[in-house]
């Protein structure tokens, strides 16, 4: 959608348009959307207020649960009745929260499930349903990040930092790479309604791909110590030395060559192009401290190479417009 700003105003005043042209024009003007978008936002905020103090009030399990199939029912009431899109935006909060409600109370029953991936399974199936249901891009990527989670793969948070952990990069590379060729091959196919979760969540595993490879260039792999290696670590090490090892250097040709080929094969200028490139700098910065460390030598002949780097690009950019 086209959208043109015109000061009709000034336009009359100029003599550019006459005054009847400018009353019709301003009857073709979408309607003000701001004072709508306001009323839906208090209603999200006076959503989740409502939501927190009744956990408060009754701290456990279940309240959370009952709340979160409340606001996915009310999404839905939402969805099938708001025809005008008034109240989409409160629709959107509430298929949020509910959906993350729902995740949330899988997480916290299961928590002592630690060797299972079923817990993990469930939140990204919920998290997958709500986002197509939904057609929500948001829940889309915390959907694969879930998924994630079965091979070892997750976030973490403390004070003033936070991280993402992958503990399986062979088989995350594998499993994220099926995801996001799946969905690249097939997202032209899907309805327009459900192309941006598509382009969202294979966005978002071709990101746990590179995540996958960057851990798997520093550390190796040694595959499956996720589930087979024992918890306590003295006899973790004895089953790391016994273990099957992919080393660092595998993935970090692999990496780059994974990276080029994209930059190359992928449409110029477009996401996987660019984010190919971005990762590609960051295997480069990465793998030239591993292997050089911060000195005043290393840091003269980085300079070095950047500039000979920026000078072949431009010369590749000039000839590619040419």
């Amino acid at each position: 959608m086209t959208i043109i700003r015109l000061d009709l105003d000034a336009l009359t005043q100029k003599g550019e348009i006459s005054p009847d042209q400018a009353l019709h024009l301003k009857s073709l003007a979408l309607p003000d959307t701001r004072s709508g978008l306001m009323v839906n936002l208090l209603l999200i905020f006076g959503a989740i207020s409502v939501a927190a103090g009744t956990i408060a009030l009754v701290p456990n399990a279940a309240t959370g649960l009952v709340l979160a199939i409340l606001a996915v029912g009310a999404a839905e009431v939402l969805r099938r009745v708001d025809s005008d899109d008034s109240l989409k935006v409160l629709g959107v909060g509430l298929a949020m929260m509910g959906a993350l409600g729902l995740a949330g109370w899988i997480g916290w029953e299961f928590r002592d499930v630690a060797d299972s991936a079923y817990p993990s399974l469930g939140i990204a199936a919920v998290l997958a349903a709500a986002a197509v249901w939904f057609r929500s891009s948001f829940l889309a990527a915390p959907a694969v990040l879930a998924l994630g989670a079965t091979i070892g793969s997750g976030t973490g948070y403390w004070h003033a930092s936070y991280a993402i952990f992958v503990e399986e990069p062979t088989l995350t590379i594998l499993l994220f790479g099926a995801v996001a060729a799946g969905i690249f091959a097939t997202r032209r196919t899907v309805a327009d309604a459900y192309r941006a979760v598509a382009t969202i969540a294979a966005r978002t595993a071709f990101f746990m791909i590179n995540f996958a490879f960057w851990v798997g260039s520093l550390w190796g792999d040694r595959i499956g110590e996720h589930w087979l290696a024992p918890r306590d670590w003295s006899e973790r090490s004895t089953w790391r030395e016994a273990a099957t090892e992919i080393p660092e250097l595998v993935f970090t040709l692999g990496w780059a060559a994974f990276l080029i080929t994209m930059i190359v094969k992928a449409r110029r200028g477009g996401f996987v192009s660019v984010t190919s490139v971005v990762f590609l700098a960051i295997h480069g910065y990465t793998q030239y401290f591993e292997l050089l460390g911060a000195n005043a030598a290393s840091l003269v002949i980085g300079g070095l190479v950047l500039v000979g780097l920026a000078v072949g690009g431009a010369r590749y950019a000039q000839a590619s417009r040419s």
